[in-house]
């Protein structure tokens, strides 16, 4: 069983050749839903979960304003405890970096003895470096590309969609330096990197199935 961790640009079409792959391959498509199926197993409430996004401008959910730079920061959470024989309980427990930082491993690793996954985002090629039965891919595209695909995709202006592509790029940046201390387009991070500013979604996708098919065989 194999697992694909994609990192992509925003605006390079990664989002769509993961679930490309996930379909050629037969695999699980993984992406915030990851960290909402943790937070349900750890009881923390889906509703702040599933806003989670690593690329969010705006920084918006709890999570992310405790992983972004700047000073230590920590979030009031509702936890829900079902009694034994009783009603549910609800509580309120700080959840700090680090505590949110453990949810994503864990929940990352879970998925990965799951195997047969395509795990978007989220810091997978920092994670599960240097596991067997992994590949890691980088999607890329060029700023006149993304710029293009962005305008298409959110109907923006050719600015808006430019000062929008640097803000992802930023915020995703700075959560994996944060959160797992790597530089985000470190060629040393991946196996495979692919510009799609010239490939289709459907030309990208058949390259990444290939090569996990050569790295990671079927046992």
């Amino acid at each position: 069983m194999a697992v694909i961790t994609i990192s992509r640009h925003y605006g390079s079409g990664g989002r769509a050749i993961a679930a490309r792959v996930c379909e050629l391959l037969g695999y699980r498509y993984l992406d915030k839903h990851l960290l909402v199926k943790a937070a349900l197993e750890t009881g923390l409430s889906p509703s702040e979960m599933l806003e989670f996004r690593e690329e969010s401008p705006k920084a918006r959910s709890f999570i992310e304003r405790l992983l972004m730079p700047g000073p230590p920061a920590a979030a009031e959470i509702a936890v829900r405890t079902p009694g034994d024989g009783e009603p549910e309980t609800t509580t309120l427990e700080m959840l700090d970096s680090e505590k949110c930082r453990a949810l994503v491993l864990r929940a990352i690793h879970a998925e990965y003895q799951n195997g047969n996954a395509v795990i978007v985002g989220r810091g997978g090629q920092a994670v599960l470096q240097g596991l067997p039965g992994v590949m890691h891919v980088l999607v890329q595209a060029s700023l006149p590309a993304r710029i293009l695909r962005i305008q298409q995709m959110d109907g923006l202006g050719m600015e808006q969609a430019y000062h929008s592509a640097l803000d992802h790029d930023r915020v995703t940046t700075r959560y994996l330096d944060r959160v797992f201390g790597v530089r985000w387009e470190d060629p040393m991070l991946y196996h495979v990197q692919i510009n799609t500013s010239a490939l289709s979604v459907e030309q990208a996708a058949q390259i990444i199935a290939h090569a996990a098919r050569v790295a990671c065989p079927p046992s």
